[in-house]
């Protein structure tokens, strides 16, 4: 088959609305090839870390990877594929052309023609059939969604998509963009929507997260409203900013779920995450900032947290103009001290410790060392400001409520150890935080926390980020 007529077939790839190349079947179900336009001249905004540099054709691992990154995962994996025909669940082909109009970021996918066809429009929704979809979503793992929908966005968690502009709520139609990600309440974990709305509201008071999120609802009914950093409305109009998420940068497993951890059993395995692998990603992007740092700090967080969770697609990349930086925190959640946890592992070894209670703050400085990406005695100043403002943080961020008291508890815990310079350990059951002095507010300037002058709330970062991308 000559280049010309595979151009021709397929799925079309556009970046920003600019049509970059096209998806051909592979002789594998999960597999797909990718072909760039010919004679296209990447622009300033970079689609993948993970094989942009590759013409004409991309290596078909690496660019089913990055693709298949986008997709639905698990039981929403299974359960829409099943509505829509799609006999195997790991046809990637099929699950692009069926649900690639929207996905995470600024990269679009669908069949010429599709734009006539499946023309994005917006249809006021109510908040009773809001909460109808989201408990369908929860029960079923359908997204709430319907067959006129084109969206699909990855994670086990069930969601609602949703656009809101002004004070009204939309239900995206065909190729319509979402601007708001809805999560229900699992009768399984009750208090999981409130841990996450705390775990946010502390990333936000670091400078680590700068979209808006609160609780709706209440009870059984309760849901969490989550903005997208990744879209910007703009005239009525919704705007996308490009994202991959680390793992497609890193070219890992989109069918293995478990891909995206790091594997205790063999820790320097080369097709999975690592703390090294992606400090070395990042020490290699484009452009101004400090994404190296950036991630000491996230990591930093994340340990302060007891987010066993922060994996490979639980950290992202923006791509913009001449430039890439790490993306804001999200799904960051305090999860490691549920009631009956009996493993308090992460998702990545810091220092070549995966069990979070074995950590200290030497730990964080002697892995940042490792990496060869910082300067003398930097990594010894970003964990140090970074445990100052979260004390801050602990101090100012209002506890919402519901929120088990022993998560508070465990997170001052964890902070006095690391300041104290020992291993997190086990926190003993009559300890009670020690506050500090009023208006203390730690050790680093600057430090922003909701509510205070100069804290960054809902799209303004997003708009910012925006108006530096190519829309």
């Amino acid at each position: 088959m000559t280049s010309a007529a595979v151009m021709a077939d397929g799925l079309e790839v556009r970046l920003h609305g600019e049509l970059v190349g096209r998806i051909t079947r592979s002789s594998r179900r999960e597999r797909i090839e990718f072909q760039w336009l010919a004679g296209y001249a990447p622009g300033p905004v970079t689609l993948t870390e993970g094989f942009g540099s590759v013409r004409p054709r991309a290596p078909t691992a690496a660019a089913s990877n990055f693709f298949g990154g986008y997709a639905l995962e698990g039981r929403q994996r299974q359960r829409l594929t099943q509505i829509r025909g799609i006999s195997d669940p790991t046809d990637l082909y099929a699950m692009l052309r069926e649900f690639g109009s929207s996905i995470a970021g600024a990269v679009t996918i669908a069949e010429p023609g599709a734009a006539r066809r499946t023309a994005p429009r917006y249809e006021p929704i109510s908040e009773g059939e809001i909460l109808r979809r989201l408990r369908r979503a929860a029960s079923d793992g359908d997204l709430g969604s319907d067959d006129q929908s084109r969206s699909m966005l990855a994670g086990l968690q069930p969601k609602l998509l949703l656009a809101r502009f002004g004070n009204q709520w939309y239900l995206p139609r065909g190729r319509a963009h979402s601007t708001h990600i809805l999560k229900p309440r699992l009768s399984g974990h009750p208090d999981g929507l409130v841990r996450e709305r705390y775990g946010h509201a502390l990333a936000a008071a670091l400078g680590l997260a700068h979209y808006h999120t609160e609780l709706a609802g209440n009870g059984a009914r309760q849901y969490l409203v989550v903005e997208r950093y990744d879209r910007v409305v703009r005239g009525g109009t919704v705007r996308l900013i490009h994202q991959e998420d680390v793992a497609q940068a890193l070219g890992l497993d989109w069918v293995d779920d478990h891909a995206k951890f790091q594997n205790p059993g063999r820790p320097r395995d080369s097709h999975r995450p690592s703390a090294y692998r992606i400090a070395e990603l990042l020490g290699s992007l484009q452009g101004e900032g400090r994404p190296v740092a950036a991630f000491l700090r996230r990591l930093t967080f994340t340990v302060l947290l007891g987010d066993n969770d922060a994996h490979a697609k639980n950290l992202a990349i923006l791509h913009l103009p001449g430039r890439s930086v790490l993306a804001d925190a999200y799904d960051a959640v305090p999860n490691l001290f549920q009631q009956g946890r009996i493993d308090y592992d992460l998702a990545v070894a810091v220092d070549g410790s995966f069990d979070q209670r074995r950590i200290s703050a030497e730990h964080l400085i002697r892995e940042a060392r490792r990496w060869n990406a910082l300067g003398v005695g930097e990594a010894e100043g970003i964990v140090t400001a970074t445990l100052a403002d979260f004390a801050a943080a602990l101090d100012h961020v209002t506890v919402p409520p519901g929120l088990p008291p022993a998560v508070t508890a465990q997170l001052a815990w964890n902070l006095e150890r690391l300041q104290a310079g020992g291993e997190i350990g086990e926190r003993p059951a009559a300890y009670r935080r020690r506050r500090r002095p009023a208006g203390s507010l730690g050790a680093s300037a600057g430090v922003a926390h909701p509510g205070a002058p100069g804290a960054a709330r809902g799209g303004l970062a997003s708009l910012k980020l925006l108006d530096e991308a190519r829309s």
